[in-house]
């Protein structure tokens, strides 16, 4: 049986027909969602220049995009591979001291496949929240993420919800490479133990962070298990726990949830509240998203945000 060739490169596909129609209804029912709760549209823009892409701070978003040289500039200008740093750059070029809620959908492209989808395009929606970011503001970001997803079909979710200043405080003194970090964050996210105890001997970490990095990783559960960072001697750890503690008591008793200090959902740029979103039976998040700042010209802003997978939400339809 001869092979069609689709002109495609692997990991990339058409959406035709009934797919098609299903992505639109897709799209429309989440953003009239974001809409009722006072979110504006944006569609940033899909290029944008190497050098500005999710500030200096990110190389992890960096080093999944894809990239050219532009005849017209001779800079080089990348494909984007997430929408939220875009909406960051726009609402700091706005240079609004206010609160500014915006919503997007779009397409990203990586140079990584999808663990679900297996595609390197992924459709995108979710919101931002600019401005002083209240604990009202994770709740109700949180509620919205999970009300959006319930919207697209009877999902049965689980929130993995946590904070990165824990594992910040541990590895901040290790002064490890880009890549030696982001492979150690990959390592604690797998719950591995034998790589991180692999990774550390490699690396000559001492025992004692060793300790520390794998009672992290082994930290997940309901909130009980927030009992070893409150009675933790590190103030870093103390703060954290009660800080998501105070969250987790404020979530509706209908959410199911679980605790998670080692899971690292999207780029670097994420500091402090981070969530993610799986539907039962599945083991990749269909959304994630959290807290994070923004600077430029002196004008720093607290943001919290998420974004949905649609592609892996249209597997997912299929898959059930």
């Amino acid at each position: 049986m001869s092979i069609i060739d689709t002109g495609l490169p692997d990991g990339t596909e058409d959406f035709v027909g009934i797919k098609a129609r299903e992505l639109e209804n897709l799209r429309n029912i989440l953003l009239n969602n974001f809409y009722r709760s006072d979110y504006q549209l944006v569609f940033p823009s899909l290029i944008e220049f190497s050098d500005s892409l999710g500030g200096d701070a990110n190389d992890s978003l960096k080093a999944s995009t894809y990239s050219f040289s532009d005849e017209t500039s001779q800079k080089d200008i990348a494909v984007r591979p997430d929408i939220s740093q875009q909406i960051a750059r726009i609402d700091l070029q706005r240079g609004s001291k206010a609160r500014e809620k915006y919503c997007y959908f779009g397409e990203t492209l990586r140079k990584s496949k999808d663990s679900l989808t297996k595609s390197r395009i992924a459709y995108k929606a979710g919101v931002e929240l600019f401005g002083k970011v209240s604990s009202s503001d994770e709740i109700d970001i949180i509620k919205l993420m999970i009300s959006s997803l319930k919207s697209t079909g009877k999902y049965k979710t689980v929130l993995s919800v946590g904070r990165t200043e824990p594992f910040s405080a541990i590895v901040e003194s290790l002064k490890l490479p880009t890549l030696d970090l982001r492979l150690l964050k990959n390592i604690m996210s797998s719950k591995s133990s034998s790589d991180l105890e692999d990774f550390c001997f490699s690396k000559k970490i001492s025992r004692k962070n060793l300790i520390e990095l794998k009672n992290l990783m082994l930290l997940n559960g309901k909130i009980e298990t927030l009992r070893y960072l409150k009675n933790h001697k590190n103030k870093v750890f103390k703060d954290a726990a009660k800080k998501l503690e105070k969250l987790l008591k404020k979530l509706p008793s209908s959410i199911d949830y679980h605790v998670d200090f080692s899971d690292f959902p999207g780029f670097d740029y994420h500091s402090g509240l981070v969530f993610s979103l799986h539907a039962e039976g599945f083991g990749f998040p269909i959304a994630k998203g959290g807290f994070y700042r923004t600077i430029q010209n002196n004008l720093e802003r607290e943001a919290i945000g998420f974004d949905i997978n649609i592609s892996s939400l249209i597997k997912l339809k299929k898959l059930k």
